[in-house]
Parts: C-alpha cells; structure tokens; sequence
C-alpha cells in the first residue's frame, strides 16, 4: 500500500511546465515527425532504425574503455553515468525532435533526469518466464527480466551501439499497456497476463537504432539470451521529479558553452546545470 500511495504522490506533485516547439533538425520531415507522434500517443513506443548510426559510432571511439573488455565469462549488466562527453557530440544525442516528441507526449516540458547512461546487458541465461522466474538465481530481477514499470513519469529513449536481433538481448514493450490506475501491485504483471492482453514491440535494430518509450506507465521486460549481449546509451527525462544530479552528474557540463543548443535543450537541462 505504501508503495501505491508513493506512486500517486509522484504523479500528483510532479512539476508540469509548458514547453515551447522548436524547428525539427534534418534527422526527421514533418511528416515523419507526425507520424512517430501518432504512434507513439498511441502505443507508447516508437523504434526508428539507424537514427543515431553516425553518433553510434563516435560513442564507441569516445568510450571505448567501457565496452573493450567484455567477456564471454564476464556475464552481468554494466551501467555507468557521469560521463565526460563532447559538447557537439551531446548536442546531437540530446536531440531535439526526440525531446520534442516526448515533451508532446506528456504535454508538459522534459527534463533530463541524469547524464545519459551507458549499459552492457550480458545475462548469460536463457529467456525465462513468470511461471519459473522464482526458481532460478535471477529472481531479484537484477536484469528487469520481469514486466514492470519505471519511476513515476520517467520517458526515455535509449540507442543500440551494436545490431540487436531477435537473438540478441532487447527489451520488449507492451503496446497500449499505459496504466492510469494503479491497483495494490502496480508495477509488475505476469508473461501470462501481458500476452494475453496486449501486443508487443521487439526493440531491434542495427546500430544506431533508438527506441523512445513510457517506461513510467508502459509495462516492459527485458528479453535475456545466453550467448549473447547488447550496448546501448540511455537519456532519461521527467517534468521534474526524480532528478538524480547528485548521483548521476555530467562531469564537464559546467565547462560547455551550449553551442548550437536549442532553447527545448537548454531547459531540458535546467536541473543538472
């Protein structure tokens, strides 16, 4: 009970701010713009492939110390934030059509929550289910191999930094899943429940690919495989709430001079300042 009337709280003292559009960047037309929105409003998850392929690839050269050294015996999942990145190359991934959409999604203004995240997901096992997720040594849900739900209004997109297949490691999302009340076990549901009632979105695609989604109101899992792994970068954003700056700083923000941000990325950025 505690935790349901924590999660009502969040969503009833988030802060809601109006946000102001922007010009789209040249990644997408309008017409692609309004086409993902449509979706995403109804869905609440969109994949786009390749759209970060040139930045895919200056985030592997930038941070080749973090993914150099993984193991076929080294099977855990790895995230760190603080991360000293380029100006210009955090221009691009900070982008703006995506802020935008998830701005227009919420309708309310984004804020990043933390410095964008990077992630190996090796689990070393084969995909489980709910019906034997409790039998194996994996049921605290270390790898979120469990349908369930983020913090209160947390949207985020994450980009793949290596091809991600059906047989790779990949997050599934229950489409329409978006819960607006919230009975006594709120965050999670069963595979049983989830196939029965909703569709899903495999989130694959060759590198660069990113995959915008409601993790704070749509039911998703993560897909484990045994031999295989996934790298990717997350950006997490909400209208206020659940900041992590002390945590979760970017380390040379203080040095950037916001060339060429927009204004929608210079307030998205208001609270890690």
């Amino acid at each position: 009970m505690l935790k349901k009337e924590f999660y009502k709280i969040h969503l009833r003292y988030s802060q809601r701010k109006a946000f102001r559009k922007v010009p789209l960047n040249a990644k997408l037309t309008s017409e692609q713009y309004n086409k993902y929105l449509a979706e995403f409003k109804a869905n609440g998850i969109i994949v786009i492939d390749s759209y970060f392929a040139q930045e895919a690839d200056e985030l592997l050269k930038e941070y080749d110390y973090f993914f150099k050294d993984i193991k076929k015996d080294d099977k855990d999942y790895k995230r760190i934030f603080s991360l000293s990145i380029k100006e210009d190359l955090f221009r691009r991934v900070l982008d703006s059509n995506l802020l935008q959409l998830l701005c227009e999604y919420s309708e309310s203004q984004q804020y990043l929550r933390a410095s964008p995240g990077l992630n190996i997901t090796y689990p070393g096992f084969a995909d489980i289910t709910s019906k034997n997720i409790g039998e194996t040594k994996y049921r605290d849900g270390g790898f979120a191999n469990f349908y369930h739900l983020d913090t209160p209004n947390l949207r985020q997109y994450h980009i793949l930094l290596k091809d991600v297949g059906m047989d790779d490691p990949h997050m599934l999302y229950a489409r329409k899943s978006k819960q607006k009340h919230f009975g006594l076990h709120y965050r999670i549901a069963s595979e049983e429940y989830v196939e029965t009632n909703y569709e899903l979105t495999h989130c694959v695609g060759p590198k660069g690919t990113v995959y915008v989604f409601d993790g704070g109101s749509g039911l998703h899992r993560m897909y484990a495989t045994e031999e295989n792994y996934r790298m990717s970068m997350d950006i997490m954003f909400t209208p206020g709430n659940s900041i992590l700056k002390e945590s979760c700083p970017i380390v040379n923000i203080g040095e950037m001079k916001f060339d060429g941000f927009d204004e929608l990325q210079k307030e998205s950025l208001k609270y890690l300042k």
